[in-house]
């Protein structure tokens, strides 16, 4: 009998991945000389999890890590950035194109337990690495009630 194994991103992915189909992420962003569009490219992004820390890593190639912001806001980790278009975009010469250019984003919900101030992204060979320390868990609190 297999055993169910909980992650905290498990859920939240597939909702993220649903409601995209749903409103078509792909209006967010206007459409360039692109026929799939401009977030056609969505980096693939694998999430790992230890006893202290969250990691992601996250498929980047042909992207500056110079030109790819990575914030928290509210508890939701984005990445954010554009793989530039290839200066011999015109089509010129071509017989076949498959590599996609253009902006992206990913956005992943984490839990309340990290530690957000100390978050590290290192890249490094097309993938980057972004770290997310756990932090002390939120325990319920009793209020007595005066009477």
């Amino acid at each position: 009998m297999s055993q169910l194994i909980y992650s905290p991103f498990m859920a939240l992915n597939q909702l993220h991945r649903e409601l995209g189909r749903v409103f078509d992420d792909g209006a967010a962003f206007p459409a360039d000389d692109n026929p799939l569009g401009r977030n056609a490219w969505v980096p693939q992004v694998d999430i790992s999890e230890d006893e202290h820390s969250f990691r992601v890593m996250a498929d980047l190639p042909g992207v500056n890590p110079k030109e790819v912001d990575v914030t928290v806001d509210r508890n939701i980790l984005t990445i954010r950035g554009e793989r530039a278009t290839d200066s011999h975009s015109n089509g010129a010469g071509y017989k076949r194109r498959e590599r996609i250019s253009g902006a992206f984003i990913r956005q992943f919900t984490l839990p309340e337990a990290v530690d957000g101030k100390s978050i590290t992204a290192r890249a490094a060979n097309g993938v980057l690495e972004i770290k997310i320390p756990k932090g002390e868990r939120h325990q319920p609190v009793n209020i007595a009630i005066e009477s």
